[in-house]
């Protein structure tokens, strides 16, 4: 198959790199790595030194842009681009980017819209509203379309088919996956995250923000500091809320850590005695996979995506009732025959989240067409 990809290659370049940004690398790199693809880019004009870990592939530029490209394609549809694509089989969007295209298939993956999600907080001002309006029109054309729609999980797929009126049969679960790191610090010994062995602590990912739940954390860790004080709570991540900011602040139980590359980050989910996930809106659940993945139970609620990647591998509470939280945490601390049930039921749960399984699944749907 001769694959052309469109996306926004930024994402393949941060310093800090998103869950987004690796499932474009590795769903790419895996599909160019299956014996009889070819695949290539349509670079953006402006983006032409960020390919980043796809830098190998064949490109061709589009002369355009990034910003004026999707402006002026999600506003009015177009010109059509298929000047720049050749005579491709499919031009694949691994990013919910809409670029229009008559005569070759498209395939798009969604990854999550929480700006349109009736049940999440809007902010208010001509700006944000504005920035929906053309999100909705963006994601209503890349779903007229594609001839493949793929998402993340079965739970992102219910919402597309609802938002959008799309034909179920025409939506795919493909998945996400999990950095080999996270499954070699499942083999390291306790200790690898130079933390103080003898203070136990929990592991928080994200950041104090409303969507990843910072205000449930704060609440926990309150909690904590009374009923098990020796018991810490550690956040990696970076986008913090500054009213929750100041309330951490007082808090000698709860440490920011700020941004934690992956190989580190794993360190910190083997010392951890849980992961706790308190997340409001989650179209996958990357962290909860990755914990699963090293070994590490995992403290969550019943929201969004969760529970379908996290299964009977973890403890369900009710993260508004800190004491619910606290006694969770109780428990795994209490019953080293629980914990370790949990840890060996995330880690058979993890074998689904190698990055080779949606590229396959993604490589399946291309080739029925």
């Amino acid at each position: 198959m001769d694959i052309r990809v469109f996306t926004d290659l930024r994402f393949t370049s941060y310093p800090y790199p998103t869950g987004v940004g690796k499932h474009i690398s590795q769903m790419v790199h895996g599909l160019s790595e299956i014996q009889g693809n070819r695949v290539s880019l349509l670079v953006a004009g402006d983006q032409t030194r960020l390919a980043g870990p796809l830098s190998y592939l064949p490109n061709r530029t589009i002369p355009m842009p990034w910003k004026l490209a999707q402006a002026v394609w999600t506003t009015t549809g177009y010109p059509p681009a298929d000047r720049w694509c050749g005579a491709a089989d499919w031009v694949y969007c691994p990013k919910n980017d809409f670029i229009p295209i008559r005569k070759s298939r498209v395939a798009v993956t969604i990854h999550g819209a929480s700006e349109l999600d009736p049940d999440m907080p809007k902010s208010r001002g001509l700006v944000r509203h504005l920035t929906r309006l053309r999100s909705r029109a963006s994601y209503t054309r890349l779903v007229r379309q594609a001839q493949v729609i793929c998402v993340v999980s079965e739970f992102l797929k219910r919402q597309v088919v609802e938002w959008f009126l799309v034909d179920p049969e025409r939506v795919h679960v493909v998945g996400n996956g999990v950095e080999p790191e996270f499954f070699e610090a499942a083999k390291r010994a306790h200790g690898c995250s130079g933390e103080n062995h003898g203070r136990p602590f929990v592991l928080c990912v994200g950041g104090l923000n409303h969507a990843d739940g910072g205000d449930r954390i704060i609440k926990a860790a309150r909690s904590l500091l009374r009923e098990s004080p020796q018991m810490r709570v550690l956040v990696a991540g970076r986008q913090h809320d500054q009213e929750m900011l100041k309330a951490a602040a007082v808090l000698p139980n709860l440490r920011l850590l700020g941004y934690v590359e992956s190989s580190r980050l794993a360190c910190y989910m083997r010392d951890a005695l849980a992961l706790f996930y308190p997340t409001r809106y989650e179209t996958f659940g990357l962290a909860a996979a990755e914990a699963m993945a090293v070994g590490t139970p995992i403290v969550t609620c019943r929201s969004t995506a969760v529970p379908e990647i996290v299964g009977d591998a973890g403890i369900f509470v009710d993260p508004e009732r800190s004491d619910s939280v606290v006694e969770a945490i109780a428990s795994l601390q209490a019953q080293s025959t629980f914990r370790d049930d949990l840890i060996d039921r995330g880690r058979r749960r993890a074998q689904a989240y190698t990055w080779s399984a949606p590229v396959s699944r993604l490589q399946q749907v291309l080739q029925r067409g």
